[in-house]
Protein backbone atom coordinates (compact mmCIF):
# COMPACT_ATOMS: atom_id res chain seq x y z
CA UNK A 1 0.00 0.00 0.00
CA UNK A 2 1.17 3.50 -0.61
CA UNK A 3 2.39 5.54 2.24
CA UNK A 4 0.98 8.85 3.31
CA UNK A 5 0.98 12.01 1.13
CA UNK A 6 4.38 14.04 1.44
CA UNK A 7 5.79 16.83 -0.29
CA UNK A 8 7.88 15.20 -1.91
CA UNK A 9 5.54 12.60 -3.54
CA UNK A 10 3.33 15.64 -4.63
CA UNK A 11 6.07 17.12 -6.30
CA UNK A 12 6.78 14.12 -8.17
CA UNK A 13 3.45 14.30 -9.56
CA UNK A 14 4.00 17.13 -10.62
CA UNK A 15 6.78 16.37 -12.27
CA UNK A 16 5.31 13.47 -14.04
CA UNK A 17 1.68 15.81 -15.16
CA UNK A 18 5.00 18.43 -16.66
CA UNK A 19 6.33 15.66 -18.36
CA UNK A 20 3.17 14.42 -19.99
CA UNK A 21 1.95 17.68 -20.92
CA UNK A 22 5.48 18.62 -22.64
CA UNK A 23 5.24 15.61 -24.42
CA UNK A 24 1.54 16.55 -25.55
CA UNK A 25 2.49 19.64 -26.75
CA UNK A 26 5.42 18.16 -28.55
CA UNK A 27 2.92 16.12 -30.65
CA UNK A 28 0.95 18.70 -31.14
CA UNK A 29 4.28 20.88 -32.33
CA UNK A 30 5.12 17.59 -34.27
CA UNK A 31 1.58 17.48 -36.08
CA UNK A 32 1.85 20.67 -37.10
CA UNK A 33 4.83 20.93 -38.57
CA UNK A 34 3.98 17.78 -40.77
CA UNK A 35 0.95 19.95 -41.93
CA UNK A 36 3.35 22.56 -42.65
CA UNK A 37 5.72 20.52 -45.08
CA UNK A 38 2.21 18.94 -46.62
CA UNK A 39 1.34 22.51 -47.31
CA UNK A 40 4.72 23.30 -48.40
CA UNK A 41 4.72 20.26 -50.88
CA UNK A 42 1.60 21.36 -52.25
CA UNK A 43 2.59 25.23 -53.13
CA UNK A 44 2.92 25.91 -56.85
CA UNK A 45 6.73 25.98 -57.89
CA UNK A 46 6.87 29.50 -58.34
CA UNK A 47 6.08 30.01 -54.71
CA UNK A 48 9.66 30.87 -52.88
CA UNK A 49 8.61 30.82 -49.41
CA UNK A 50 11.23 28.61 -47.33
CA UNK A 51 10.73 24.76 -46.62
CA UNK A 52 9.42 24.81 -42.62
CA UNK A 53 12.01 23.47 -39.91
CA UNK A 54 10.68 22.11 -36.72
CA UNK A 55 13.25 23.65 -33.45
CA UNK A 56 13.72 21.24 -30.93
CA UNK A 57 12.31 21.31 -28.00
CA UNK A 58 14.28 22.97 -24.86
CA UNK A 59 12.39 21.45 -22.70
CA UNK A 60 12.95 17.96 -23.68
CA UNK A 61 16.42 18.62 -22.52
CA UNK A 62 17.72 16.59 -25.67
CA UNK A 63 16.20 14.01 -24.94
CA UNK A 64 13.71 11.35 -26.94
CA UNK A 65 10.55 11.72 -25.53
CA UNK A 66 10.11 8.82 -24.14
CA UNK A 67 13.58 8.60 -22.51
CA UNK A 68 12.29 12.32 -20.85
CA UNK A 69 9.06 10.37 -19.25
CA UNK A 70 11.06 7.58 -18.14
CA UNK A 71 13.40 10.67 -16.59
CA UNK A 72 10.39 12.32 -14.89
CA UNK A 73 9.66 8.58 -13.32
CA UNK A 74 13.16 7.58 -12.32
CA UNK A 75 13.39 11.39 -10.75
CA UNK A 76 10.36 10.42 -8.17
CA UNK A 77 12.12 8.67 -4.98
CA UNK A 78 11.20 4.64 -5.18
CA UNK A 79 9.65 5.01 -1.59
CA UNK A 80 7.64 7.72 -2.89
CA UNK A 81 6.51 6.57 -5.98
CA UNK A 82 3.29 4.75 -5.74
CA UNK A 83 2.24 7.97 -3.44
CA UNK A 84 2.62 10.42 -6.49
CA UNK A 85 1.02 7.66 -8.72
CA UNK A 86 -1.80 7.97 -6.84
CA UNK A 87 -1.39 12.02 -6.76
CA UNK A 88 -2.16 11.50 -10.55
CA UNK A 89 -6.04 12.22 -12.56
CA UNK A 90 -7.11 9.30 -13.92
CA UNK A 91 -6.73 10.81 -17.43
CA UNK A 92 -3.24 11.31 -16.53
CA UNK A 93 -2.71 7.79 -15.89
CA UNK A 94 -4.27 6.93 -19.13
CA UNK A 95 -2.13 9.10 -20.94
CA UNK A 96 1.03 7.81 -19.10
CA UNK A 97 -0.05 3.87 -19.82
CA UNK A 98 -0.54 4.99 -23.56
CA UNK A 99 2.80 6.43 -23.27
CA UNK A 100 4.80 3.63 -21.42
CA UNK A 101 3.57 1.08 -24.09
CA UNK A 102 5.80 1.61 -26.89
CA UNK A 103 8.93 1.64 -24.62
CA UNK A 104 8.37 -1.89 -22.84
CA UNK A 105 10.10 -3.83 -25.58
CA UNK A 106 13.49 -1.79 -25.13
CA UNK A 107 13.69 0.88 -22.58
CA UNK A 108 16.03 -0.03 -20.04
CA UNK A 109 14.66 0.72 -16.98
CA UNK A 110 12.32 -2.48 -16.85
CA UNK A 111 11.76 -2.29 -13.05
CA UNK A 112 10.54 1.08 -13.00
CA UNK A 113 8.44 0.91 -16.11
CA UNK A 114 6.88 -2.83 -14.41
CA UNK A 115 6.28 -0.97 -10.71
CA UNK A 116 4.41 1.96 -12.46
CA UNK A 117 2.45 -0.25 -14.57
CA UNK A 118 1.14 -2.91 -12.26
CA UNK A 119 0.47 -0.25 -9.73
CA UNK A 120 -1.99 1.60 -11.88
CA UNK A 121 -3.50 -1.41 -13.14
CA UNK A 122 -4.02 -2.65 -9.28
CA UNK A 123 -5.46 1.29 -8.52
CA UNK A 124 -7.69 1.60 -11.24
CA UNK A 125 -8.37 -1.61 -12.53
CA UNK A 126 -12.51 -1.15 -12.27
CA UNK A 127 -12.45 2.11 -14.42
CA UNK A 128 -9.94 0.58 -16.50
CA UNK A 129 -11.94 -2.29 -16.95
CA UNK A 130 -15.15 -0.42 -17.41
CA UNK A 131 -13.65 1.24 -20.90
CA UNK A 132 -13.61 -0.01 -24.22
CA UNK A 133 -10.72 1.86 -24.84
CA UNK A 134 -8.51 0.94 -21.86
CA UNK A 135 -9.64 -2.34 -21.92
CA UNK A 136 -7.82 -2.83 -25.76
CA UNK A 137 -4.81 -1.61 -24.34
CA UNK A 138 -4.28 -3.61 -21.61
CA UNK A 139 -4.29 -6.82 -23.78
CA UNK A 140 -0.86 -5.44 -25.70
CA UNK A 141 0.51 -3.96 -22.20
CA UNK A 142 0.25 -7.37 -20.74
CA UNK A 143 1.97 -9.25 -23.93
CA UNK A 144 5.07 -6.62 -24.08
CA UNK A 145 5.21 -6.28 -20.38
CA UNK A 146 5.02 -10.35 -20.10
CA UNK A 147 7.25 -10.79 -22.87
CA UNK A 148 10.28 -8.35 -21.47
CA UNK A 149 9.91 -9.46 -18.06
CA UNK A 150 10.61 -13.16 -19.38
CA UNK A 151 13.58 -11.76 -21.63
CA UNK A 152 15.60 -10.12 -18.62
CA UNK A 153 14.47 -13.09 -16.02
CA UNK A 154 16.75 -15.57 -19.13
CA UNK A 155 19.20 -12.87 -19.52
CA UNK A 156 19.55 -12.69 -15.95
CA UNK A 157 19.49 -17.02 -15.61
CA UNK A 158 22.77 -16.59 -18.28
CA UNK A 159 24.31 -14.00 -16.17
CA UNK A 160 24.42 -16.38 -13.26
CA UNK A 161 24.83 -19.18 -14.32
CA UNK A 162 28.16 -17.42 -16.18
CA UNK A 163 29.29 -16.38 -13.13
CA UNK A 164 28.77 -19.66 -11.58
CA UNK A 165 31.20 -21.36 -14.28
CA UNK A 166 33.64 -18.57 -14.09
CA UNK A 167 33.46 -19.16 -10.21
CA UNK A 168 34.22 -22.99 -10.86
CA UNK A 169 36.60 -22.11 -12.94
CA UNK A 170 38.69 -20.18 -10.54
CA UNK A 171 38.56 -22.60 -7.73
CA UNK A 172 39.96 -25.22 -9.81
CA UNK A 173 42.57 -22.69 -11.33
CA UNK A 174 43.83 -21.60 -8.02
CA UNK A 175 44.20 -25.25 -6.73
CA UNK A 176 46.28 -26.37 -9.33
CA UNK A 177 47.46 -23.49 -10.90
CA UNK A 178 45.40 -23.93 -14.10
CA UNK A 179 43.40 -20.66 -14.93
CA UNK A 180 45.85 -18.69 -16.17
CA UNK A 181 48.87 -20.19 -14.43
CA UNK A 182 50.16 -21.08 -18.29
CA UNK A 183 49.47 -17.77 -20.22
CA UNK A 184 51.57 -15.92 -16.45
CA UNK A 185 54.09 -18.27 -16.68
CA UNK A 186 54.73 -17.29 -20.85
CA UNK A 187 54.42 -13.80 -19.96
CA UNK A 188 56.93 -14.24 -17.30
CA UNK A 189 59.39 -16.18 -19.34
CA UNK A 190 59.55 -13.81 -22.47
CA UNK A 191 60.07 -10.88 -20.07
CA UNK A 192 63.41 -9.51 -19.96
CA UNK A 193 64.98 -10.15 -16.64
CA UNK A 194 65.42 -7.45 -14.31
CA UNK A 195 68.23 -5.52 -12.54
CA UNK A 196 67.26 -7.71 -8.72
CA UNK A 197 66.80 -10.46 -10.68
CA UNK A 198 70.04 -10.37 -12.51
CA UNK A 199 71.52 -9.62 -8.94
CA UNK A 200 70.57 -13.31 -7.62
CA UNK A 201 71.38 -14.79 -10.07
CA UNK A 202 74.70 -13.23 -9.64
CA UNK A 203 75.04 -14.17 -6.75
CA UNK A 204 73.74 -17.55 -7.14
CA UNK A 205 76.64 -18.26 -9.14
CA UNK A 206 79.50 -16.43 -6.83
CA UNK A 207 78.01 -18.95 -3.85
CA UNK A 208 78.42 -22.27 -6.21
CA UNK A 209 82.09 -21.04 -6.93
CA UNK A 210 82.89 -20.32 -3.34
CA UNK A 211 82.79 -16.53 -3.87
CA UNK A 212 86.04 -16.20 -5.89
CA UNK A 213 85.83 -13.92 -8.58
CA UNK A 214 87.50 -14.29 -12.21
CA UNK A 215 90.31 -12.17 -12.17
CA UNK A 216 90.42 -9.01 -14.89
CA UNK A 217 92.96 -9.48 -17.89
CA UNK A 218 95.16 -7.15 -17.73
CA UNK A 219 96.07 -5.39 -20.92
CA UNK A 220 99.82 -6.10 -22.47
CA UNK A 221 102.56 -3.65 -21.72
CA UNK A 222 103.47 -1.57 -24.57
CA UNK A 223 106.64 -2.82 -25.76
Amino acid sequence: AAGRRTAESVRGAERVLEALSVLDGEEERAAEYEAALARHAAAPPDDDRPRPTLVPNLLLLGLTPGAYLLRALGSVRPAELEQALLLLPFDAVRRLLVRLLPLLPEAPPVELMARTILYLLRVHHKPLVASRALLDLLGPIHAALSARVSAERARLGYNVAALGFLRSAIERGSEGGGLFGEALSARAAAAPPTVSELRRKTAAREKKTGGKRRPKQKGSAAE
